[in-house]
């Protein structure tokens, strides 16, 4: 039925399925189609993705997904009462990790400079206000659970462990709050555009795919904060050199500001790790799934004094002149 649709609408021929990313995708003439489907998303939204996509497409970046105009002169069609868009990729390059650090700067160095102002999917400026949000609702579910007394492993683990985590979090927004107050953001500080969580595998995969609906438009320590941390839980005994090496590439296009480097490491503060095994355990996984996430809140548990090791490191790991920059250090590491 879609591929009815699809060449009704567009003139495209669905040739054969693709698996790429999380996304419904196929191939057709040597060009990659991911359809995105419609449901909540705002005009105001997918305006902001389209500007987001063409500003970095003239800019040179031939990775990005294009918008695909359909017949009747909209991006927006419809299957089965179901509202969906194609992008489409007609460099289809095979995935490299070569400078991966170099060619995240690169594409925020080119995101900076767009133009159209992004705010439905802007987080920029907001990280203590959704930070303080998360802990208080995780905090509401603490006390409840407390009080009606847990019923398994998972739930004790929660109910032993999230005090020592929700400092975590509230030193990490306490280091937000000076970095604002105490330092003054630079050039390199503007608005960029950003994964929600980016890592290894972001630009990964069959094809080195940037698509539009995987983006925000955030401050640009986001992505090397979650790449590090994604890199240290996958090799937390040998993550330096790795580490070291992305941000000095990242560094090799532009270095990287007091405020950038004070942002970065705030983030890394902040145990979005242990927090998001928590949301994800309330949200009703299957039972596969809730047992997979007990042992994810048992390691980070047990490993929580190699993580204090981590952040006290991290900054001479990565060579940053903390004492030069004037950059704080958190003394209870």
């Amino acid at each position: 039925m879609i591929e009815e649709i699809i060449y009704e609408n567009y003139g495209i021929h669905v040739e054969r399925e693709e698996q790429i990313g999380r996304f419904p995708s196929f191939r057709s003439q040597n060009v990659l189609y991911i359809i995105i489907p419609l449901e909540k998303l705002e005009q105001e939204e997918l305006v902001e993705r389209l500007k987001m996509s063409e500003h970095l497409i003239q800019q040179g970046d031939r990775y990005v997904s294009s918008f695909i105009m359909a017949k009747h002169q909209s991006y927006i069609s419809e299957a089965d009462d179901q509202m969906f868009l194609l992008l489409g990729n007609n460099v289809l390059a095979k995935t490299r990790d070569l400078h991966l650090g170099r060619k995240l700067s690169k594409f925020h160095a080119r995101a900076r400079t767009i133009d159209y102002p992004i705010k439905q999917c802007s987080r920029i400026g907001n990280w203590k206000v959704l930070w303080e949000q998360r802990i208080d609702q995780l905090e509401r579910i603490w006390r409840d659970t407390l009080q009606t007394h847990p019923n398994n492993q998972f739930e004790k683990y929660f109910v032993e462990t999230f005090p020592y985590f929700m400092a975590l979090g509230e030193n990490a927004i306490q280091y937000v709050v000076d970095t604002e107050i105490d330092d003054n953001p630079g050039e390199l500080d503007a608005g960029t555009v950003c994964y929600e969580r980016f890592t290894s595998e972001a630009w990964g995969g069959t094809y080195c795919i940037k698509n539009p609906f995987d983006w925000i438009f955030d401050h640009g320590s986001r992505d090397i904060s979650e790449w590090a941390r994604q890199l240290y839980f996958s090799n937390p005994q040998t993550y330096q050199p790795g580490l070291r090496q992305f941000v000095n590439e990242y560094q090799s296009v532009q270095p990287l500001t007091s405020f950038y480097c004070r942002l970065l490491y705030a983030r890394l503060i902040f145990p979005i790790h242990y927090f998001e095994t928590i949301e994800g355990y309330y949200s009703n996984p299957s039972e596969a799934r809730s047992l997979q996430l007990e042992d994810q809140i048992a390691a980070y548990t047990e490993k929580s004094a190699d993580y204090e090791e981590f952040l006290r490191s991290f900054y001479e790991v990565v060579e940053i002149p903390v004492r030069q920059m004037n950059i704080p250090i958190l003394t209870w590491l």
